[in-house]
Parts: structure tokens; sequence; C-alpha cells
């Protein structure tokens, strides 16, 4: 029987890249601990209204800033794990070379998105920044540092688009399944 210490077997599974390890660790882990923390904030909130008819003026805009911020750090990360809606009915019909165009040509289109995205946030960052304006319960935050979360996301998504297209350049199909036959996932 082979063994990976004799130079036969498998061996182990190599590692994932850096920017996988990345999106799966931390970012996900911080948009999640986000999402928690919105969760329990709504939760406080219930609470504090159901039983004891108090109300906090924050809970609100918490939640609000808490579920954006970690919607737009998981638009790639979502888009790597395979979790984006794609309608691939026509594509599939399609020989394998035209399956590597038509993917390289929605990785190009969904790339000029983040673009867009990324250089429309940024006017709205800088006003914000300059204005100085605050949110509008007494937490008092920073808007710029709210609306940061737009050109994060975007180039987060990004990220996801330009590692599609390259692998559309090396002839991989950027949504289908590798030539090991593991599905495009990164």
């Amino acid at each position: 029987m082979a063994s990976p210490a004799d130079g036969n077997g498998p061996g182990p599974a190599p590692r994932p890249p850096l920017w996988d390890r990345f999106e799966r660790g931390p970012l996900t882990a911080l948009a999640t601990i986000m999402f928690l923390a919105a969760t329990l904030v709504m939760l406080v909130e219930a609470g504090g209204r159901a039983f004891f008819d108090h109300s906090w003026f924050w809970a609100e805009e918490a939640v609000r800033f808490l579920i954006v911020w970690a919607f737009f750090l998981t638009l790639g990360a979502a888009g790597a794990g395979g979790y984006h809606i794609r309608s691939d009915l026509a594509v599939r019909l399609l020989g394998r070379r035209l399956r590597v165009v038509a993917g390289a040509l929605a990785a190009l289109i969904g790339l000029g998105f983040s673009a867009i995205l990324f250089w429309g946030a940024i006017p709205q960052v800088r006003r914000y920044y300059t204005m100085g304006m605050l949110s509008e319960s007494n937490l008092e935050l920073p808007m710029w540092l709210v609306f940061m979360a737009m050109p994060i996301g975007a180039l987060l998504f990004g990220v996801f688009y330009l590692r599609l297209l390259a692998r559309a350049v090396r002839g991989q199909d950027p949504f289908g399944q590798d030539d090991d036959g593991v599905a495009g996932k990164f």
C-alpha cells in the first residue's frame, strides 16, 4: 500500500491560497460577528420594548450599520463560495472554449460593476468626511466610516472577479469545473 511518506500516495491536500484563507477566516469571521451583534442588538431592543417598555434610540441605527458592513464585506467571499445567483442554462449548452469566453465576459462585466461601485462610493465617503457628518442617534458615528463599507466591499468584489478572469486567461472555465473535476470554487 502506498503512503505519502514514500512519495507514491496522494499526500496531504495542498494548502489553500492566502486570499482564500483570508476570506474564509478573518473576513468571514468579522462579518459573522457583525451579523450576530446585529441580531443581539435586535433581540435586546425587542426585549426592552416588550418587557420594560423602553427603547434605545441607537439600536435601529446600529443594526442597520452592522448589517450593511457585514453584507459588503462578504460580497466577494459569497461569490467565491458559489453563493451568488447564476443563470447558466444557456452557458451549459456551450462547448468548453465558449464557456471560458462567456465566463471571461461575465468576469469583465462584474469587474466593471465593482469599479463603478468603488468609484461611485469614493465621492460620497469624501463628502461625509469633509462635512464631518455624524449619525443621527447618540452613537454619533462618523458617516464617512459607515459609508466606507461600499468601497471596501467593491474592492473585495473586484478581487473575486479578477480571480475569475485569471482562471479564464489560464483556459479554465471560471464558473465551472477545474480540470481535476473540482467545482469552480477557489
